[in-house]
């Protein structure tokens, strides 16, 4: 089993790109979202308003990602429950994840952790413009979990941004493939589906 990384900030359009990867390579593909590896509530920091901070690498539970990530490329099959975070946390599913020729590896913060390095054959940032990205996180959270437009450029400012500076933007230099997805996202998509295709019969 060989490793894709996805990184890319908050609103650069991962889930699309994840949709197009899924379409080309089916069962080939079982991907882990660092989502799912999300700490209690109870457990995440705090900024200096009291205000919960989703966007550090100490919000995921790192070690259970890294242990399932091992057990799928001994070829087992792992059990997680999925999560969404809005105002509370809501359990979705269990779900099972059978391992595959590849594994997508899906998040913010995917490559903050050292254990990563030595696992990831393929690293792939999705990039897009802060104003791009800032608005379509307004529209989603807005939408999908009810959070007001200010209180969405406050996570922005406070702490979406600077984890984009500190943890996420650095490996952008480090990828093998970056896809612009402000425009014409498809050629990017395509490089990094090439790229994998390539890896695997190197």
């Amino acid at each position: 089993m060989r490793i894709l990384a996805l990184i890319g900030g908050s609103g650069s359009g991962k889930s699309t790109v994840l949709a197009a990867l899924r379409n080309h390579f089916n069962a080939r593909v079982a991907v882990l979202s660092l989502d799912d590896y999300y700490r209690p509530k109870s457990e995440l920091p705090v900024d200096e308003n009291g205000e919960t901070n989703f966007d550090l690498p100490e919000v995921i539970n790192h070690v259970d990602l890294i242990r399932d990530i091992d057990a799928l490329k001994r070829g087992e099959s792992i059990s997680l429950s999925t999560y969404t975070y809005n105002r509370e946390v809501m359990v979705s599913e269990d779900i099972t994840i059978d391992s595959s020729e590849w594994l997508v590896v899906e998040g913010l913060f995917v490559m903050a952790y050292p254990e990563m390095l030595s696992r990831v054959d393929v690293l792939g940032f999705i990039d897009a413009p802060e104003d791009v990205r800032l608005q379509r996180r307004i529209d989603r959270d807005g939408s999908e979990r009810g959070y007001s437009e200010e209180e969405v450029r406050y996570q922005w400012k406070q702490h979406v941004r600077p984890a984009d500076l500190k943890y996420i933007e650095p490996w952008k230099e480090r990828a093998d493939v970056i896809i612009d997805n402000q425009h014409h996202w498809e050629i990017g998509t395509q490089q990094l589906i090439d790229s994998m295709e390539k890896s695997i019969v190197s």
